[in-house]
């Protein structure tokens, strides 16, 4: 649940009725979900979602996939389907799906196989921080204990410049061409940069980041 809060999702399936159902499942735990219509590659170009949940009754369904398999390797793939044809079987098995759930399947059935699949998600994007702490790069998603720590835009923009240092410091002068590089004005100052430091480390465990006075701060990694 918790690592699934910060995934995307691309849902395929054009059974309107079923579609609408299982729709709302995946917007309750996934942080977005895209509904493709019949561009399905546009769709997946477009978004790059760690999830693809394909109905393989949809027309050329597995000629998608084949064709997303040739340049992703890595993007979970769960099928959510009413075919269980010896064919269709044989075709999820050569394709890598991590997931073959048959039609009706209970909202806490489906909630359970996305807890299951996520913790698949190929780790190459976290790094992992001192304190039980992890930044996920593609999502700008910081966790601690597995949980997700919920940013403001500027808290998060900041701690992206932060793993960027790789644990150097980092000055005042960078922080504020970083964190308010789209819209800096007069009023933004160093004193705005004691504030969102104050707040940032009131989310963190303590001792994540240091300070050093006329140097900046820095992340212990």
């Amino acid at each position: 649940m918790k690592r699934l809060s910060s995934l995307t999702l691309l849902y395929i399936d054009f059974a309107t009725k079923e579609r609408k159902e299982y729709l709302s499942t995946f917007q309750k735990y996934l942080k977005e979900v895209y509904v493709a219509d019949e561009n399905l590659f546009q769709y997946y170009s477009r978004y790059k979602p760690d999830i693809i949940v394909i109905d393989l009754l949809v027309k050329n369904s597995l000629r998608f996939i084949r064709k997303v398999r040739e340049i992703d390797e890595n993007v979970i793939i769960m099928a959510l389907t009413r075919d269980s044809s010896v064919k269709t079987l044989m075709d999820i098995v050569e394709l890598s799906f991590s997931s073959y759930l048959l039609k009706p399947i209970s909202e806490k059935e489906l909630k359970n196989e996305l807890i299951k699949i996520s913790k698949d998600i190929n780790d190459k994007d976290k790094i992992m921080l001192p304190h039980f702490c992890q930044w996920d790069i593609k999502s700008k998603t910081l966790f601690h204990k597995d949980e997700v720590i919920s940013l403001t835009r500027r808290e998060s923009k900041l701690f992206e410049l932060l793993i960027q240092k790789q644990g150097k410091f980092c000055s005042d002068d960078e922080i504020l061409y970083y964190v308010w590089s789209d819209d800096f004005d007069s009023s933004v100052s160093k004193s705005s940069i004691r504030t969102l430091i104050k707040n940032l480390r009131k989310k963190l465990p303590k001792g994540l980041i240091e300070n050093q006075y006329g140097v900046g701060y820095k992340l212990v990694i």
